[in-house]
């Protein structure tokens, strides 16, 4: 089934991404390491592997091996913190993942990811398990992942 899609999206010329999850939403693609495999399995050019530090955080041994091992595969990228608040105040090892990403040349879309029960409507709050208000202001989160990214980015580009 996943050979057709993806045969399907490369006629389309668009990308097919695998997600990395954590076990506690799939039991599917839990690490980057899996989600080689499958893509290997599919056999399609245009298949790349989707990192979230979310994720990585539950199921990888550290925020740099997975990129690494991924490399020029790696297609799409999510940031959100270990707690999903705001980036820089919970304990996943940004440096790390930004060295990681400079040292393959990673030059694809990277999207900051965040919940909170305040701006979520309650419907979508409890089907994504979002319990807890870590923000109330989506602009100033906005901004500060922005310049959070860019300086972080930055500093592993050119080496700290």
């Amino acid at each position: 089934m996943l050979q057709d899609l993806a045969k399907e999206a490369g006629n389309l010329e668009m990308t097919l991404g695998l997600e990395v999850c954590n076990r506690y939403e799939t039991n599917v693609i839990n690490t980057a390491a899996d989600a080689l495999r499958l893509a290997d399995d599919i056999g399609a050019d245009n298949v790349t592997i989707h990192l979230d530090t979310y994720h990585m955080n539950i199921e990888e041994d550290d925020f740099a091996r997975p990129v690494l091992l991924v490399g020029d595969r790696l297609g799409y990228v999510h940031v959100g913190e270990s707690h999903r608040g705001y980036l820089g105040s919970g304990h996943l090892d940004f440096t790390a993942f930004f060295h990681a990403l400079a040292d393959i040349n990673y030059t694809g879309p990277i999207t900051f990811e965040s919940f909170s029960s305040a701006v979520v409507s309650p419907t979508l709050s409890n089907d994504l398990a979002i319990w807890r208000n870590l923000w109330d202001d989506g602009p100033a989160l906005a901004a500060h992942a922005s310049r959070y990214l860019r300086n972080g980015l930055e500093a592993a580009c050119v080496g700290d």
